[in-house]
């Protein structure tokens, strides 16, 4: 052991990162010989002995990054097991397990506020992760008719045995850092029902598994040498204030981008493992190539080119997303209102992140960002020149990187809190650019409200008869769910 310690620590010395980091993102590439071995001598095996395996594994490398703490998931896993035994696809179920599961993580947060990736880190997962299950029985007792479209993909009708919530909970290929997948997707995969009996040799998942590892690592690579030149220590130096104003407005957009890569960088070697084990399966397409993006997390491709908000949403953290959405938001019809569904959903987001007050300063900005966006996009549907001047192919390329700028240092903007946490940090850079992201995205709407009480014939010489439909309209109609 003192040989693997000595290990560790030498490579965190030289790359200038944490030993909990180094430990953090060795487990995550152990996921790949862990990947051969599976498919080499576990697979297509029985479902137990494949639950098994992938709980030896979770378990080991969760004792290998957090020791002892490994008995914080056991404890979440027998709750909620038990629960499902007593009381299956009940009402008090899903509201026990909801509130027991997110409330023992806030917990952990509260006695590990002074610490960076501990245990918490793969406990959030689990909170998520077991919360489905109880909902999927829950949805699974209910008669189809009743059920969304996203439910049926999800729903069981039968509580799974200790075996396979434990397998799906320590699956090595997401437990430290996700992405989700709901537990019917997880029995189907050991059932042998994304096995393909036709073909012979090498898994056809290995390029596409390797490739997406390859990203991953690029990425990561671009976290590690971007640090060393926009991080947290200059940005709150004294010598950042004598840069001039737009200088310190594009080292905070590059502090958030590079911020950004790391999470990206960790979830494709993570969907990587995926691929490789075939979890990732998701039938054919029209030409009957194999498709794995069955728990893609991000889209690099379409992540990099966004040039709006719900660009941006789609293409990033996509299944942490689908679980908001699936399991809080849309569940909160009750309230009789997306806007305060949204809210809720959003504070249960930073709360789920932790209690450090970056997260929710983060969501804050987000909100008003994505909401603003909706605003303008709607009002610039009711003003000709303006549709007209944006479609113009000269001007297109002109639009794009104007557009794509704003987008990432808004989006910037925001990160600084996450990335920062504390209060007094990210407030004093945001002092420092004069709180520009607050004034915009918060002046923004009180513009558009005052346009949409104008005529549409004060800024257009036609389509009169449209003024007094605009200047009816509230801006709050105009606000859809960022779900």
């Amino acid at each position: 052991m003192a040989v693997v310690e000595k290990f560790i620590q030498d490579i965190a010395d030289n790359l200038g990162a944490s030993e909990m980091a180094i430990r953090f993102l060795l487990s995550l590439f152990a996921g790949y010989p862990l990947a051969f071995l599976y498919r080499s001598f576990i697979f297509g095996r029985s479902p137990n002995i494949q639950h098994i395996y992938f709980t030896i594994c979770g378990i080991s490398l969760c004792y290998f990054n957090y020791g002892t703490d490994v008995v914080h998931s056991m404890i979440n896993i027998a709750v909620t097991y038990i629960l499902l035994l007593v009381c299956p696809g009940s009402k008090f179920s899903i509201l026990f397990g909801f509130i027991f599961n997110s409330l023992y993580l806030v917990i952990a947060y509260y006695k590990c506020t002074d610490q960076t990736l501990t245990w918490t880190t793969p406990q959030c997962v689990i909170c998520l992760r077991l919360t489905a299950v109880v909902f999927d029985v829950y949805d699974g007792q209910k008669s189809k008719e009743k059920l969304s479209e996203d439910q049926k993909e999800s729903a069981i009708s039968e509580v799974p045995s200790l075996l396979a919530i434990c397998g799906q909970t320590y699956y090595f290929g997401t437990f430290l850092a996700g992405p989700q997948f709901n537990i019917k997707r997880y029995l189907q995969f050991v059932n042998g029902e994304f096995d393909d009996p036709l073909h012979k040799g090498p898994s056809r998942s290995v390029g596409p598994g390797l490739t997406r590892m390859s990203i991953g690592i690029l990425y990561i690579a671009m976290y590690q040498i971007g640090g060393l030149l926009f991080n947290e220590e200059h940005m709150l130096s004294d010598d950042f204030m004598n840069h001039y104003f737009l200088t310190r407005c594009a080292y905070v957009l590059f502090y958030g981008r590079i911020l950004f890569c790391q999470y990206i960088g960790c979830w494709l070697i993570a969907e990587g493992v995926c691929i490789l084990n075939g979890l990732s399966y998701n039938g054919k397409d029209e030409n009957g190539n194999i498709l794995w993006d069955g728990i893609q997390n991000v889209k690099p491709y379409p992540l990099e080119t966004a040039t709006s908000f719900h660009g941006l949403i789609s293409a990033f953290n996509i299944n942490t997303n689908l679980w908001m959405a699936k399991y809080l938001f849309k569940r909160l019809r009750f309230m009789g209102s997306k806007l305060l569904s949204q809210s809720v959903t959003l504070f249960y987001l930073a709360l789920w992140h932790g209690l450090k007050t970056g997260y929710y300063m983060n969501f804050f900005l987000e909100f008003f960002m994505v909401n603003t966006e909706n605003q303008m996009t709607a009002l610039s549907k009711k003003v000709p020149a303006i549709q007209k001047l944006s479609s113009m192919p000269s001007l297109q390329p002109f639009v794009w990187v104007v557009k794509k700028t704003f987008i990432t240092f808004s989006l910037s903007y925001a990160l600084v809190s996450f990335g920062l946490l504390e209060w007094n940090k990210y407030f004093k850079v945001y002092g420092s650019i004069y709180y520009i992201g607050h004034v915009i995205f918060m002046l923004v709407p009180l513009v558009v409200y005052l346009f949409a009480k104008v005529p549409i014939s004060v800024y257009t010489s036609h389509r009169r008869n449209q003024s007094r439909e605009l200047k009816e309209e509230k801006v709050t109609d105009w606000i859809p769910s960022t779900c």
